[in-house]
C-alpha cells in the first residue's frame, strides 16, 4: 500500500501540487490557477478527447442506417448486435469507450483532492511548514515565501458572506450546484437531437431514460461535491464547460433544448393532440374501411357456409 501511495504521489499529486504552486506564483489566486490547470490538462487530453469525439460524429452520420438495424432486428438483440459491428466495420468507425474519459480523469481528480489537502494541512505559517511544502516543490521552481492562501472570494459581490477555502467542502452550495447544472446541460449535449422525433414507443421511452439519467447524475454530482474540496468542484465545473465547447462542434445543443414526451405510447391522450387533424382524418378513415372490409368478409364466409349446409 506504501508502494502504491509512493507511486502515485510521484506520478499524480505532487506535479499537480507543483504547477499548481507555480500558477498561484504567477496569478496570485488558487482559484484561478485551479481553472487555468483544468485548462492545461484539457489541453493535454484533447487528442484523446477529440478521437472520441471524431468516432461519435460518425457514428451519427449512420444513426438512420442505425435505426432500420434496430427496427429489423427488433426480437433479436445478437444479430442486432451483430449487424451494428459489421456495420461499423463496413464504414471504419471505431465506437469510443465510455469508460477510457473516466478511466484518465480519475488519477488527476484524485491527485488534486490530495494536493489541495497537502496546502490544507500545511495553513499556519510557520518555518516547518515553509520547509515540507518547499521539500515539496520542484528544485527549478520558485520556492514559497508564505503559505498560500486558498480562499475563493469571487462570490462575495453578491452576498459578503459568501468566501470559503477551496480546500474545504463549499458551506454556500454554490460550486456544487453549478457542478450539478453544467453536469446536466453537458450531457443532454452529448444525446443526439433526432431521437426526439422518433414516434415508436419503444424509443421513445429511451429518450425518457435519457432525459432522466442527466437529473440523477446531476443530483449525484451535488451530493458528492458537498462532501468534497471546494476546489474540485471548481475543477469539475470547468472541465465540463470546455467539454460542452467542444461538445457543440459535433453535436451542437444535442437534445438539451428538447423535453420528452410519451405521443407513442398507446392510450395516452398526447398522441391525439400531437398529431394533425388532417392526419386524425385519415387515420380514422382507414381504421373504419380496414373494419368494414374486416365485417364484410365475415358475413361473406358465413352465407357461404349456410349454403355449403343446404346443398347437404
Amino acid at each position: 500500500m506504501n508502494l502504491i501511495s509512493y507511486l502515485f504521489n510521484h506520478i499524480f499529486t505532487y506535479p499537480i501540487f507543483n504547477v499548481l504552486m507555480l500558477l498561484y506564483h504567477l496569478f496570485g489566486d488558487f482559484g484561478l490557477s485551479i481553472i487555468v490547470l483544468t485548462i492545461v490538462i484539457f489541453i493535454a487530453l484533447f487528442p484523446l478527447t477529440r478521437r472520441q469525439l471524431k468516432a461519435m460524429k460518425a457514428m451519427l452520420a449512420l444513426r438512420s442506417e442505425l435505426a432500420e438495424i434496430r427496427k429489423q432486428y427488433a426480437q433479436d438483440l445478437r444479430a442486432q448486435r451483430e449487424a451494428t459491428k459489421a456495420l461499423y466495420k463496413q464504414h471504419g468507425v471505431s465506437p469510443p469507450s465510455p469508460f477510457l474519459s473516466l478511466l484518465v480523469q480519475a488519477p488527476i481528480f484524485g491527485g488534486l483532492f490530495l494536493a489541495l489537502n497537502t496546502v490544507l494541512n500545511h495553513a499556519t505559517l510557520t518555518h516547518a511548514t515553509l520547509t515540507n511544502l518547499n521539500h515539496i516543490i520542484y528544485p527549478f521552481l520558485p520556492q514559497l515565501t508564505s503559505v498560500p492562501n486558498i480562499d475563493l472570494n469571487w462570490f462575495t459581490i453578491f452576498n459578503s458572506a459568501w468566501h470559503f477555502s477551496l480546500g474545504m467542502p463549499d458551506p454556500t452550495h454554490v460550486l456544487p450546484i453549478l457542478a450539478g447544472i453544467v453536469t446536466f446541460v453537458q450531457m443532454r449535449m452529448s444525446q443526439p437531437h433526432n431521437i426526439t422525433e422518433i414516434r415508436d414507443a419503444m424509443m421513445q421511452l429511451t429518450q425518457l431514460v435519457q432525459f432522466i439519467l442527466p437529473l440523477i447524475l446531476a443530483f449525484v454530482t451535488i451530493f458528492i461535491a458537498w462532501q468534497l474540496a471546494a476546489g474540485l468542484a471548481l475543477y469539475r465545473t470547468t472541465s465540463l464547460l470546455l467539454n460542452m465547447i467542444q461538445q457543440s462542434f459535433v453535436t451542437g445543443w444535442g437534445s438539451l433544448l428538447t423535453v420528452p414526451h410519451l405521443a407513442g405510447f398507446p392510450g395516452n391522450s398526447s398522441a391525439r393532440s400531437n398529431t394533425p387533424p388532417a392526419q386524425q382524418a385519415r387515420l380514422q378513415s382507414k381504421s373504419s374501411s380496414t373494419k368494414g372490409h374486416i365485417r364484410r368478409r365475415g358475413a361473406s364466409a358465413r352465407r357461404r357456409g349456410r349454403t355449403t349446409k343446404k346443398r347437404r
